[in-house]
């Protein structure tokens, strides 16, 4: 199942379907337009059926693509076993772009 990008306004986007090693590519190709020209870009992940160490370093890229846009970005509903496996693999310093639950 491919990784689909619902927009539900301008800069926000639904992520739906698994972030894992079978889709991140196509959904890192599919992600890249959706940076330009934005000043701020917000993507709800709500809509993550799975996600793996692959799917953690997809986000890890969007963080990247979003500096060099010059964006800011911010990322919902991140998958618990994303964050999880963030503070395993030393990169919990992303969480500062992810809003957290209140």
């Amino acid at each position: 199942m491919p990784v689909e990008f619902e927009r539900v306004a301008e800069g926000r986007y639904r992520v739906k379907g698994p972030l894992t090693f079978a889709s991140v590519g196509e959904a890192l190709v599919a992600s890249r337009p959706l940076f330009v020209g934005q000043k701020s870009l917000e993507f709800d992940l709500g809509g993550v059926e799975a996600t793996d160490s692959a799917g953690l370093a997809l986000l890890v890229e969007w963080v990247g693509e979003a500096k060099r846009a010059g964006c800011k970005l911010k990322l919902r509903a991140v998958p618990a076993q994303a964050l999880a496996l963030a503070r395993i693999s030393e990169v919990e310093s992303c969480r500062v772009h992810l809003v957290m639950p209140e």
